[in-house]
């Protein structure tokens, strides 16, 4: 599990991840980039994001 295991800084266009466990972030790169290159998977991110209400502002 990785909550709490760092902080993180969503800015515009950029998310800042930060902390002095390496695992978890190394851990959370992993997961993201998953994500990041996969558009069916991206895509199903946004789409249960908007379902829940999330305020996508740009």
């Amino acid at each position: 599990m990785l909550e709490s295991r760092f902080g993180y800084d969503p800015e515009g266009d950029m998310f800042c991840a930060y902390g002095e466990d390496q695992a978890a972030l190394e851990a959370l790169g992993e997961l993201m980039n998953g994500v990041a290159m996969d558009g069916s998977r991206m895509r199903s991110l946004v789409a249960a994001a908007d379902e829940d209400g999330f305020d996508f502002d740009d």
